[in-house]
């Protein structure tokens, strides 16, 4: 799998941090992005939109969504977490 990237617009509103979720790079098929559903952190991509959880509730972000910087580091955190997940899932397949 390529590398996939997601694209966020850093804003400045009021004086507070957003970032604008842009899209996605690289991204070829509808669940290209990992997914891991043996835990309860998982995301994927659906048609153009990003679908993520901590394990309680499913959140979804469009393109031109905002998330605050906040929200926005825990997302970074558990795609981190997904990519490691999915290399070492892929390298027992291998």
């Amino acid at each position: 799998m390529a590398d996939v990237f997601l694209r966020f617009t850093r804003t400045l509103k009021n004086g507070t941090v957003f970032y604008i979720f842009d899209g996605f790079e690289n991204v070829k098929s509808r669940w290209e992005l990992p997914c891991e559903y043996l835990s309860g952190s998982h995301f994927a991509a659906w048609n153009g939109i990003l679908l993520y959880s901590e394990g309680s509730n499913v959140k979804t972000l469009t393109p031109g969504s905002m998330v605050s910087e906040n929200e926005y580091s825990k997302l970074m955190k558990l795609i981190e977490i997904g990519k490691k997940r999915l290399s070492e899932i892929q390298s027992k397949i291998k």
